[in-house]
């Protein structure tokens, strides 16, 4: 089979049935190979993506948890506080 090269085409009349079969596989993975390299990088992306969300994820969790133990040490104090309140009007009220 003569090369098929956008400057020398091959001639279609002249080849066997192979040759052309042959010619039209080689075609079409020519034009899936830029497809092939779109998805490819576009999972890479996703990927990327998604191990960027899970790192700030985890950070925001670790703020979070952080501020829900300020949160119950700030409620632990406050019930402190409200209970020796009620003690000392307790104690007023008697006096």
């Amino acid at each position: 089979m003569k090369a098929d090269t956008p400057i020398a085409l091959a001639d279609l009349t002249q080849m066997t049935e192979d040759e052309r079969e042959l010619l039209v596989n080689q075609i079409r993975e020519r034009r899936l190979a830029p497809v092939r390299a779109y998805e490819e990088l576009t999972l890479m992306k996703t990927e990327a993506r998604k191990e960027h969300l899970e790192i700030v994820w985890t950070k925001q969790l670790g703020m979070f948890e952080k501020d829900l133990t300020r949160a119950d040490k700030a409620l632990t104090a406050l019930e402190k506080r409200g209970t020796k309140l009620r003690a000392i009007k307790l104690e007023i009220e008697q006096l």
